[in-house]
């Protein structure tokens, strides 16, 4: 039960509602924005995850609170489950828990999760699927070690930054693992990874690019945080007015600007999806 879209015009007043063409048990959606250098920081919140729609907006992730409109964010979504080769054609999970940890800028411990795969190369996407919290968070994951992608070792959550407020509610997380490499899921070609570390932020000299192969065409892509090499906490995006090529996926990385009014960030590793 894959979906795929985009979602033009997101602000940071009100949601907007993204309805699917079908109902889900229970969904695991995963939503990445797309900006450039002349954005603030700004994170994809999602909740109300349920049947056949979910909302969507963005926060900011600075000290303003002006409004922001027309903001683009790309999704993806499938039914929480185990997914096997010989039976479903790809080697996937999609799984949802309550997070019950917050980590920042002094913490990157993650909550420990297991597979129910085997993979060799684990490619890790998630969301913070509600907002219990008004105050923002963003999902990141890691492997054995904070600055490590997920690998043999398996950790999860969500994060905060520099915020000077470190406190957060309890959030549904929701997460997919598939194995890296391309291939098809309900019909629908993708191309999954996790790139080099070479991305870096978005006020440096942006866009870093990862290749891609065995599409022919790229419509919709989302990322997440393959392991932090930044202490001070960040998010991948999609980079610019057009992100997504047959052969290249534009990326930046951003930070909070709460704690101190800059944006730099040291090069990260960044996990991806990009369906056709």
């Amino acid at each position: 039960h894959l979906a795929t879209g985009v979602v033009t015009g997101v602000s940071t007043n009100g949601w907007t509602t993204v309805q699917l063409d079908r109902s889900y048990d229970s969904m695991v959606v995963v939503a990445s924005v797309n900006y450039d250098e002349s954005q603030t920081p700004i994170v994809a919140r999602v909740r109300t995850v349920s049947d056949d729609s979910f909302d969507v907006r963005i926060d900011r992730a600075d000290t303003s609170i002006a409004p922001i409109a027309g903001v683009t964010v790309h999704y993806v979504v499938v039914e929480e489950g185990l997914y096997t080769t010989a039976g479903h054609g790809v080697k996937m999970e999609a799984v949802r828990y309550s997070s019950t940890q917050t980590d920042d800028n002094s913490n990157w411990s993650g909550e420990v999760r297991s597979y129910a795969n085997n993979y060799a190369n684990p490619v890790v996407l998630g969301q913070v699927m509600s907002a219990n919290d008004p105050a923002w968070s963003v999902f990141w994951a890691r492997g054995s070690s904070a600055t490590s992608p997920p690998n043999g070792s398996l950790y999860v959550g969500k994060h905060v930054g520099e915020d000077s407020d470190i406190t957060r509610g309890d959030e549904i997380v929701g997460y997919i693992v598939i194995e890296a490499g391309s291939g098809t899921i309900d019909g629908q070609a993708y191309h999954a990874g996790v790139g080099s570390d070479s991305v870096k932020n978005v006020t440096a000299s942006p866009p870093y690019t990862y290749s891609l192969s065995g599409l022919s065409s790229a419509s919709v892509a989302v990322v997440s945080v393959a392991g932090m090499d930044g202490n001070n906490g960040g998010w991948p995006l999609l980079y610019g007015s057009t992100p997504l090529s047959v052969t290249l996926l534009q990326l930046a990385y951003d930070e909070d600007t709460i704690k101190a009014d800059e944006r730099n960030h040291t090069t990260e590793q960044v996990a991806f999806i990009v369906f056709e």
